[in-house]
């Protein structure tokens, strides 16, 4: 009997679960390790900060998903990994031994930024961001009228724009806060979405602008405490909740197992996704960097594009058989909501904006939540 760990429940190994455990030989015995049962879908998370879904909406079941597959689901995280002698030590203190390994934990929040952790929240992980995320809100509930609050979001990518702009809707139909509260976006860059055309970049300073969203560039944050987030040249806002889109850093394990890393402390795959070197290890979604290719597309995105061609070489790999390419500069369509019935897409170079997007992309996150059982 042959093992296969899935180390994390990412959208990748949950897409792959979903549509392509049965690719796999009769004799294989397939593990799943994640911290957590429910695990969100992130392409629906700014709907779910707005109010347009519930916690059930877009969150994953992996209890359902693992039994409707004959997976063995594991409640642990990866502590360590011994890639020469094929085994993986989890932090409940067990040790699980593999034959094939794919590797889909994510990232976590930066631990340079000083005092992120006691004073802000962050995307990363998303389950630990929810909590955090109602802690502010209960704050912001407690504050009397007179006592204005500002929340800084810390990204000028798709992630930061979407959450600040899902931010401004909720606060905008919310009756429960009284305090009036100023969303700001700061970012280090001189300009917003910086892989994307000048036309998107516009467009979406312009839709900040008309939701009263503050926006504050070349703002590269190194602090933050109770009342405000700081730049290393002395700059600051006024901040009562953080939070920070900016992408964060694999998990220390990473480093400790000796495994190929690029300039950015990601994990270095090739085109069959496989780490380099390693080739019973495979990597997925925002832990690794393909070569030749850049992390430009949304979790989401990456996770469904992936998923296909580390599902086929799971099970090539296990056969002996040839393995399948992924092309990671594939244009896709890249989509920024704005959550008040209105929607940016860029594809290429092309850029447009309009209101049947966010049908479109309601119907397309619904289709792929389908996907899974549910509890």
């Amino acid at each position: 009997m042959r093992t296969l760990l899935l180390a994390g429940g990412g959208l990748t190994h949950a897409f792959y679960l979903a549509n392509a455990r049965h690719l796999l030989p009769d004799d294989t015995r397939v593990v799943l390790l994640s911290p957590e049962r429910f695990v969100p879908y992130s392409g629906m998370l700014p709907g779910l900060i707005a109010g347009h879904y519930r916690f059930r909406d877009c969150h994953i079941d992996l209890g359902a998903l693992c039994r409707h597959t004959g997976t063995e689901l594991t409640f642990a995280r990866l502590q360590s990994l011994d890639p020469d002698q094929k085994q993986a030590h989890l932090d409940n203190g067990e040790v699980i031994a593999f034959d094939l390994l794919s590797l889909n934990t994510g990232l976590q929040a930066p631990t340079h930024i000083e005092g992120l952790h006691t004073h802000g929240m962050s995307l990363r992980s998303i389950s630990r961001f929810l909590p955090r995320w109602q802690g502010a809100l209960n704050r912001l509930r407690n504050r009397p009228r007179n006592a204005p609050a500002d929340l800084v979001v810390v990204g000028g990518n798709v992630d930061g724009i979407e959450m600040a702009l899902a931010i401004r809707r909720f606060l905008n139909q919310d009756t429960t806060i009284k305090a009036p509260v100023t969303v700001h976006l700061a970012h280090s860059g001189g300009k917003l979405l910086p892989d994307m055309p000048l036309a998107a970049q516009l467009r979406a300073a312009q839709l900040l602008q008309e939701r009263e969203v503050r926006v504050h560039p070349l703002f590269e944050v190194s602090q933050v405490n109770e009342s405000q987030v700081r730049t290393r040249h002395h700059q600051h806002l006024p901040a009562d909740e953080v939070l920070w889109c900016v992408s964060g850093k694999p998990g220390r394990w990473v480093r400790e197992a000796g495994l190929p890393l690029t300039e950015n402390g990601l994990l270095q795959v090739d085109r069959h996704l496989q780490v380099a070197g390693h080739p019973d290890i495979f990597a997925a979604g925002a832990l690794a960097s393909v070569a030749g290719g850049h992390q430009g597309s949304a979790a989401a995105t990456l996770a469904w594009r992936q998923a296909p061609v580390l599902s086929a070489n799971l099970a090539r790999r296990l056969a002996g058989e040839r393995l399948r390419r992924f092309r990671p500069n594939k244009p896709v369509i890249t989509t920024i909501i704005t959550q008040d019935h209105y929607g940016l897409a860029r594809y290429g170079q092309w850029v447009w904006g309009s209101r049947w997007l966010v049908a479109w992309k309601r119907r397309r996150d619904l289709k792929i939540m389908r996907r899974f059982p549910r509890p």
